[in-house]
């Protein structure tokens, strides 16, 4: 008997338990949680700016008159705060720019608190949400916690008006900018044509902001913009035409005006801007920098990013037999990879120093005064030095000096300027044998000798005769 006493406890206890699930399960839930995603990285803080309120014709009210009167504001309604509610109502046709300002302007009249993600609230309504993270602008946010039936499983439901969960997609802006080349060594010469992509994003401009300027500025050193009818603009991969890249007058700057792609909506925000475009290289200095900035007019708010190009150079040292004595005004000329191609052609920049130009006339190279000779603007490659004139008392040297360029061993791209050295060894004449000199000598002293004798007969001739 005591056992059958126990199972039925046991029965019953079980019975009261899912009894009590039950009725759990058939309540209303009285919390909610808001979740950010997108976010994971950032601080974020929230406050609500419109609660439930079953005295209002909406049965929604803004939480304080400021708040109400930045809403109105915003959806151009005045007098009654409900029209600014109603003018939300549906959601999905709201105005996205005017709800994007009346955001912006609520933030000031609210006072937030950290947020947790997910965060647990306890009332229905409308709540706000920012959110800070280094590298990244946000958009305000807003998460909707409504009334509804909430449900768990197919067995098992929350009544209405149960709190039902909301969720966020962060919408987020990098700040900075980025910048590539299409040259795998990083090593470029004289008259190359460079292609360079500067990469943005359309930065998140507060609404009530009065600056909605937006541009992309350009600065190079070491080239010039060529093929420019080939620079193009891409907006999130779409191409656009209804931005003017604008040059300077020297050829080495440009700047762009995107601030058409701000809209109180930021409907724009976090989109990828592209701006593809070509350069000829012109470096005397043997490095090509190029400077992209984005930001409002004339300012970089939204990064900077600097690339450096490098070309190589390589100095020849003329000297004599003794290499301390360097020699002056010998004459060569360069050529690349192959001993039999045509000789390079250059500019000259000073005595001794020539740059390499394919649309130079030079290509005599003549050592200075410290018998040097320095090309400029060269890319990777082995160069000959073949010497086409000695300096005065030397000859030729019919072996060609060469220098190779190369990235360091390991390296698979230049992080600094390639140079080389090489030198060339000239022989002062050889002395020839003199002719004629000793050869006349004796003739004339042959011919005075005679003479002499001569003088003597004709003496003793006479003095015989007068006798």
């Amino acid at each position: 008997m005591s056992k059958i006493k126990k199972v039925l406890a046991l029965v019953l206890t079980m019975a009261m338990v899912m009894a009590m699930s039950i009725v759990s399960f058939a309540a209303t839930k009285d919390n909610a949680t808001i979740t950010v995603s997108n976010a994971a990285g950032a601080t974020l803080n929230y406050a609500q700016v419109i609660k439930p309120d079953q005295t209002t014709r909406t049965g929604w009210a803004f939480v304080n008159e400021a708040v109400a009167s930045a809403y109105m504001n915003a959806f151009s309604v005045s007098n009654d705060p409900q029209l600014a509610i109603e003018a939300m109502i549906p959601a999905a046709n709201v105005d996205a720019s005017k709800l994007s300002v009346a955001q912006a302007n609520a933030v000031n009249y609210v006072s937030f608190s950290t947020m947790d993600n997910p965060q647990t609230v306890t009332s229905a309504g409308v709540y706000l949400i920012t959110a800070a993270e280094s590298g990244y602008t946000y958009n305000v946010m807003s998460a909707y916690v409504g009334f509804g039936e909430v449900v768990i499983d197919e067995e098992n439901t929350y009544e209405y008006p149960s709190l039902t969960d909301a969720s966020v997609e962060a919408k987020k802006t990098p700040i900075g900018v980025n910048k590539s080349v299409a040259d795998t060594d990083n090593v470029v010469k004289t008259g190359d044509v460079l292609t360079y992509t500067v990469t943005t994003n359309v930065p998140y401009i507060n609404p009530t902001d009065n600056d909605k300027t937006f541009f992309v500025y350009d600065v190079l050193d070491g080239a010039v913009y060529t093929e420019k009818e080939d620079t193009t603009i891409t907006l999130a991969g779409t191409e656009q035409d209804a931005y003017t890249v604008n040059y300077n007058a020297d050829n080495t700057g440009f700047s762009v005006d995107l601030s058409g792609m701000i809209n109180d909506a930021n409907s724009n925000a976090g989109k990828a801007v592209v701006i593809t475009y070509k350069v000829k290289v012109t470096s005397e200095n043997d490095t090509i920098t190029n400077t992209a900035t984005a930001g409002h007019q004339d300012g970089s708010d939204f990064g900077s990013k600097t690339t450096t190009t490098y070309e190589g150079n390589i100095v020849l040292t003329k000297c004599g037999e003794n290499e301390n004595i360097k020699l002056a005004d010998a004459e060569f000329e360069v050529r690349l990879n192959d001993k039999t191609s045509s000789a390079l052609t250059f500019v000259k920049l000073s005595n001794g120093a020539y740059k390499y130009d394919p649309e130079g006339t030079i290509t005599t190279l003549v050592t200075n005064s410290n018998g040097e000779i320095k090309v400029q603007g060269l890319g990777l490659g082995t160069y000959y030095f073949k010497e086409t004139k000695a300096p005065k008392g030397y000859s030729v040297n019919e072996r060609d000096a060469e220098a190779t360029l190369e990235l360091a061993d390991g390296t698979t791209a230049a992080t600094s300027v390639i140079t080389a050295t090489t030198s060339m060894a000239d022989t002062k004449l050889s002395a020839l044998p003199s002719t004629g000199g000793i050869g006349t000598t004796i003739f004339t002293v042959v011919g005075c000798l005679i003479m002499i004798a001569a003088a003597a007969m004709f003496f003793v001739s006479r003095r015989r005769t007068e006798k």
